[in-house]
């Protein structure tokens, strides 16, 4: 979560008596944020950092696509961008509100935190469905891939899961253009709050 915060002071003092109502200022900046937010999914990227691809092959996909009945893996869990779009609900959650001089943007998908600072993952389990399913599917595909997913059928990940992690993928918080634009619209210098803490 991002939040911008007015701080009373002589900038603020004086921004208050030109605006009816700061409310309609923080709507504003949440607003710009939010478009940014989602601008990093297409643009690969945040704040001027890129994002890192997901590997050659996403194991952990294939499990989840199998784990919930098809017959075959997504075609893009073999590539590598664009990374975090897959059903598009993490872009589309994102938003904001206003509660008093602050504006709050955020998402409230379980998953997202962890995309957005990196961490430990979990695969779903490796089921006697997922196995066969698997088989049935690679017995049909070429060696690169047998070699990359074959593993899974071997009985020691029966009924188990993957541990992995993720890498950091920022999509939410302050630029540097959204502080240019609340100076320049606002004029005052604005805070952010990570994991609780300014």
């Amino acid at each position: 979560m991002a939040r911008v915060t007015f701080k009373k002071g002589a900038k603020v003092a004086r921004i208050e008596g030109n605006l009816d109502n700061p409310t309609k200022a923080l709507k504003q900046i949440g607003a710009l944020m939010v478009a940014e937010s989602q601008l990093a999914f297409k643009a690969q990227s945040f704040g001027g950092k890129r994002w890192d691809p997901r590997g050659p092959v996403n194991v952990f996909g294939v499990i989840a696509d199998f784990s919930e009945g098809r017959r075959a893996p997504a075609a893009r869990r073999f590539q590598r961008r664009p990374a975090l779009r897959d059903t598009g609900r993490l872009s589309a959650s994102i938003n904001f509100r206003v509660s008093g001089n602050t504006v709050e943007v955020g998402t409230n998908l379980p998953y997202a935190a962890i995309h957005q600072t990196g961490g430990d993952v979990e695969s779903k389990p490796i089921t006697s469905v997922v196995r066969s399913r698997l088989w049935a599917w690679l017995k049909n595909q070429g060696k690169p891939v047998r070699r990359s997913l074959g593993f899974l059928l071997n009985k020691k990940y029966k009924d188990k899961t993957l541990k992995g992690s993720v890498p950091k993928r920022q999509f939410i918080g302050i630029t540097k253009r959204t502080r240019q634009f609340v100076r320049k619209a606002v004029g005052v210098e604005i805070m952010e709050v990570r994991n609780g803490r300014r």
